[in-house]
């Protein structure tokens, strides 16, 4: 297993409530803000909402985020707001986004709504109590933990139908990521299952230490468990990494980034990505020395040339092969 690193550390005022990363970047929300930085850590732009932004989730080149009662479609690579938004009395509670393009979204009144990618309107269904929306089977098949605690699911196409995939109660589950669930039994233990549409493909037991978990991501080395107490380990490498805080998030690959209460925001990376960091520092390292070089060579160059017109050619020579130039 590769140990991963912290790439790089920003801070911001205010408390951070969301990250989000793209493919080009991470969108970040605090206050009324959200940032948008690439991974190098350069701000690419900033943009002020009237409500202050608690949920944000990326479709392709575009944010959907959550503020107030409304949410807000946003283009990540200009940062301009699609149009005016769209809200619903006592907000909406989650956001997911659906494969190949739109968003569904769950309200404090057990119904779904349905966008299209720029956020305007399809159609609303009711769902009942949903306590998390997990990730889809395909683009009509949504897995949602409903209000009772049990995984559902919900079919989207023409007239909503669902599912009740088992009987079993989990206190705690996960985002479907790669085609696998976390989930948590009442009993404490932590499983690890391939959900379908009726049911698991398969399901195992991977921790029984009883811990109590917070929130899950995904990377190329499986599983980030972070806890209650504020340790977020790895299922496989049991890498860990302790007070760093409790706002995670991940690119589901090679990087993945946590946020304090106080706006300290960590980036964190794979072995691959700490390499690649430090082969780019030493590359810089070398140009500069290169550069610095290049300009001492020039003075003594410039220094033997005016020993030269003064007819000290000892002295012209010696500075002449300081630099490497026989006369």
């Amino acid at each position: 297993m590769q140990k991963w690193e912290i790439v790089s550390s920003h801070k911001l005022d205010g408390v951070v409530t969301s990250i989000e990363f793209n493919e080009i970047g991470i969108a970040i929300s605090n206050n009324k803000n959200i940032h948008f930085m690439d991974f190098e850590g350069d701000q690419k732009w900033t943009i002020k909402l009237p409500f202050k932004p608690y949920k944000i989730k990326t479709n392709q080149n575009l944010f959907g985020v959550l503020m107030g009662n409304g949410f807000v479609v946003i283009d990540s690579t200009t940062g301009e707001q699609l149009h005016e938004g769209r809200s619903t009395q006592g907000g909406f509670s989650e956001i997911i986004d659906r494969p190949g393009g739109g968003w569904v979204l769950s309200d404090r009144h057990e119904q779904l709504h349905l966008f299209n990618q720029q956020g305007y309107g399809i159609k609303r269904l009711f769902a009942g109590k949903i306590r998390k929306l997990l990730g889809w089977i395909d683009r009509e098949n949504l897995i949602i933990h409903d209000g009772d605690g049990c995984l559902r699911c919900v079919r989207l196409k023409v007239n909503s139908t669902q599912r009740q995939i088992e009987e079993n109660i989990w206190s705690w589950v996960s985002e479907l990521k790669n085609g696998e669930v976390l989930v948590q039994s009442l009993d404490g233990n932590i499983w690890k299952g391939k959900p379908n549409s009726s049911g698991w493909d398969s399901i195992e037991i991977i921790d029984d230490n009883c811990f109590e978990p917070f929130k899950a991501i995904w990377t190329e080395d499986g599983w980030w468990i972070l806890n209650m107490e504020n340790k977020i380990s790895n299922t496989k490498s049991k890498q860990e990494f302790s007070d760093f805080g409790d706002i995670i998030a991940s690119n589901s690959n090679n990087l993945f980034s946590i946020a304090d209460r106080n706006g300290l925001i960590r980036i964190i990376g794979s072995e691959k990505i700490i390499e690649s960091k430090n082969e780019k520092v030493e590359f810089e390292y070398e140009k500069m020395k290169y550069s610095l070089n290049s300009e001492n060579r020039q003075k003594i160059f410039k220094m033997a040339k005016n020993a030269e017109l003064k007819n000290d050619f000892e002295k012209a020579n010696e500075l002449f092969k300081s630099i490497g130039i026989e006369k």
